[in-house]
Parts: structure tokens; C-alpha cells; sequence
């Protein structure tokens, strides 16, 4: 840990809009839309392009094919699912899904191999029980599998069906049950049929151990028309290029501000008849930060990304939201500075970086002035919030990380952005 040492400046700045269900995008659950969408502007013959970048790898574009689609005004979240698989056009390790908890398309980076439990269900009740089609999500040890069943299963008598269920982590043979083991039914939902039923009950036959993914990504871009249309990036609701790094180094970004927001502290008496005071004191807290962030040149990418609104990419044209959309999109924001040792330093003495990562933020342009003799700078008023993942955890506003040079190096910041 690089402790107690002097920042100076800023290294940079880089944004990125959350998941349409206000969370961020990470390698391993990138969401998209929900229900259906209308693609018919973006496509051309059934066809348009997909572009997918991990971290700085070189960006892969793919032409995805929605003729097997019945209505391109409406296209479900399966008939996305269908296009994105086929093998002509699909992306290396990336597994694309029904999310469980939102219902929207859903991908997830794996370079190591998938782990698959397969279960055998079995029904002694003496009555036909139908599994219906669905996505079921299995919990061991905490580790969650899934199993799409694309069509339903009948099981009658004591007949048996076999349902796979994958992880796309894990890959450690000790976490996985015995072969024979009971499952718990109950660990699984959506709850099958009859669940809490005696005669009905379900056991391990197969487990195919994976291996672990050979790095661990931290950036995932899904960028392009298409990827907008879908919803990548929430862009249907606020505009974009779908979920996009815009980053702001070498020398770009004029200051950083980081002023918190903290609730005062109250003091709440109770006199007595005789003029005695009670107090209780509830301390201050801090609430999250308000940075603003003041660049030296314009750009309708990050306008567009922070305050949503119109953006024209062909004929360069911006309009700001309308009145109506009080909803603005939300993003996270991640900030490098550099850090020196005691002593007289050079810029080329950096000890380390410190990193501050907002994971909740919305923000609206400053005012930009035009005065003679001058040049215009960009600001943009941020309010960075507390933060809710996915599975419901709360985290804070903001988190402070200091890093060696070499863990700064290794993110390659300035090569992750379109």
C-alpha cells in the first residue's frame, strides 16, 4: 500500500454509463433490454453491426443476422439471444443469457471453461408434473448455476429428465457436490413443481469441473447503433453509443473538485420546568460528493453521456433534454492523480497513482461562457450518490485506492476508450 505521500494534479478522468437497471457495467453482466425492442432504424436487411471491446483488447465487430425475427419493430429478448449465438457471428467468451433478476439480454465474459452440475429430477407422486420453459438459477455453496430450459419437460410416472445447470466461474472440483448427492429443491428458482412434494425429489449424476478464467477484465464496451437500440448503456431512454468509455487524459482535464456532502450535525434539547436541558446530538454525515470536473475542450460524446439529450453523430448537432426529462442518466466516474515523494519531484517522479472510483453519479453541463482574450473552459456539476449493486448491497459513495505504478500501468487507461 502506498501511504503518505503528496498528489499533485490530475492524471485524468474517464466515464461510463451504468446498466439500463442503474448498475455497473462490469466483463461479467452487461445488460441490455427488456421485453422487446424495436430495431427496424438500425438495421439494414435484417443485418447490423455489434462491436464488443474488453479492457484494451482490440475491438471485435460482428454483423448480426435478424431475419428469424418475426416483427423488427419488436424483437423479443430470445430472437436477440438467437442472433448473438450463432456461429458465424458470435463473440469468443462471451455468454449471453436472460438475466434472472431484470429480465433483460444479458452477457458475461468467461475465458476459462463453463462448470456444469447436471441434476436428475425424478417423480414418484403417480401424476404427470411439467417443468415448465424457463431460465433456473441453482444456488451451491453460494455459487449460482443456471439451466434454460427452452421448451417444457414433462416427467410421467417415475420417468426421470436431466437438467444441466452451468456456472460460467468456479472450476474448483472441492466446491462441487458428490456425484449422487440430494439436491436441496428448494435451492432452486424459479420453484419447480411439486417441491415441497415427498415423491418428488432430484439428485447430482454428473459434475463437469471448469478451469478459472485466465484473467480478470475490468472494462467491457458494447458500442455502435445497434448496441444503442438495445439498450446497452441505457441509451433508449437517454441517447449514447451504447456502453462507451469516455476518457479524458494527457494532459485534458484543468481540475478536479471534490467537495462532500454532509447533513449537519442537530442538537435536540428538552428543557425541563426548572430550565434543566436534555440534549441529544446526532454528529454530521457525509452523504456523498459533488465534484465538478472542468476540461479544456468540448466534447457532445461526454455531453451526451452525462445529461443525455440529442446528439447528431452525422451532422454534429446537439440538443439538451427537454423539461420533461427530469430523469437524467446515471454513470460512474473513475479519477487517477499522481502521487510524489517528500523532497523536490519532477512530473516524471510519480511514486504511484491514487485512484477514486464514484459509482453512482448524475450531472448537468455549467454555464460556458464566451468572453474576449479567453479561452472557454467545460465544467460539469456532478452528484455522486451511495451506491446499490445488483444483489441488493449497498456500498458508498466513493472509494480511494492507492496504486503502485505498475497496478496503474497494467489498467491501461489510456488505451481503454472509443
Amino acid at each position: 500500500m502506498i501511504n503518505r505521500k503528496s498528489r499533485f494534479a490530475t492524471e485524468g478522468i474517464r466515464f461510463q454509463r451504468h446498466n439500463g437497471d442503474g448498475t455497473i457495467p462490469t466483463p461479467h453482466r452487461f445488460v441490455g433490454f427488456a421485453h422487446t425492442v424495436d430495431l427496424r432504424k438500425v438495421l439494414s436487411g435484417g443485418r447490423g453491426s455489434l462491436s464488443i471491446q474488453i479492457d484494451s483488447d482490440p475491438k471485435l465487430t460482428r454483423v448480426l443476422d435478424f431475419s428469424h425475427a418475426q416483427n423488427l419493430a419488436r424483437v423479443t429478448v430470445n430472437e436477440a439471444l438467437i442472433a448473438l449465438e450463432k456461429p458465424a457471428t458470435e463473440f469468443p467468451d462471451i455468454r449471453w443469457e436472460v438475466d434472472t433478476y431484470t429480465g433483460r439480454i444479458r452477457g458475461g465474459y468467461n475465458s476459462g471453461t463453463a462448470t456444469v452440475l447436471e441434476m436428475q429430477v425424478q417423480n414418484n407422486t403417480g401424476a404427470v408434473v411439467i417443468i415448465p420453459a424457463d431460465t433456473y438459477a441453482l444456488d451451491y455453496e453460494g455459487e449460482e448455476f443456471r439451466c434454460n430450459l427452452t421448451n417444457a419437460v414433462t416427467i410421467e410416472d417415475t420417468n426421470s429428465t436431466r437438467m444441466r445447470f452451468i456456472a460460467i466461474h468456479l472450476g474448483k472440483q472441492e466446491l462441487l457436490p458428490a456425484v449422487n448427492e440430494m439436491v436441496n429443491l428448494l435451492s432452486i428458482t424459479p420453484l419447480l413443481p411439486m417441491t415441497n412434494h415427498p415423491d418428488f425429489f432430484a439428485q447430482y449424476t454428473v459434475v463437469a469441473p471448469g478451469s478459472e478464467p485466465d484473467r480478470v477484465p475490468q472494462i467491457i464496451q458494447v458500442t455502435g447503433e445497434l448496441a444503442a437500440a438495445m439498450d446497452f448503456g441505457n441509451c433508449i431512454a437517454h441517447g449514447g453509443n451504447g456502453l462507451e468509455v469516455i476518457s479524458f487524459f494527457e494532459d485534458q482535464t484543468i481540475s478536479i473538485g471534490l467537495p462532500k456532502d454532509i447533513k449537519d450535525k442537530e442538537e435536540i434539547d428538552i428543557e425541563g420546568a426548572k430550565g434543566s436541558i436534555t440534549r441529544m446530538v446526532i454528529g454530521a454525515m457525509v452523504q456523498g460528493l459533488s465534484p465538478v470536473v472542468t476540461l479544456k475542450q468540448k466534447d457532445y460524446n461526454l455531453l451526451e453521456l452525462i445529461q443525455g439529450g440529442k446528439l447528431d453523430r452525422t451532422k454534429g448537432t446537439y440538443e439538451p433534454p427537454l423539461s420533461k426529462d427530469a430523469d437524467p442518466p446515471s454513470f460512474w466516474a473513475e479519477i487517477f492523480s499522481g502521487v510524489y515523494s517528500q523532497g523536490s519531484n519532477k512530473l516524471s517522479d510519480t511514486a504511484g497513482y491514487e485512484r477514486i472510483l464514484l459509482r453512482s453519479c448524475i450531472g448537468i453541463e455549467a454555464d460556458v461562457p464566451i468572453e474576449a482574450k479567453a479561452w472557454a473552459t467545460y465544467a460539469f456539476n456532478l452528484t455522486a450518490t451511495e451506491y446499490t449493486d445488483e444483489t441488493g448491497v449497498s456500498l458508498a459513495a466513493w472509494q480511494e485506492q492507492s496504486m503502485t505504478l505498475e497496478d496503474f500501468d497494467a489498467l491501461k487507461v489510456k488505451e481503454v476508450s472509443n
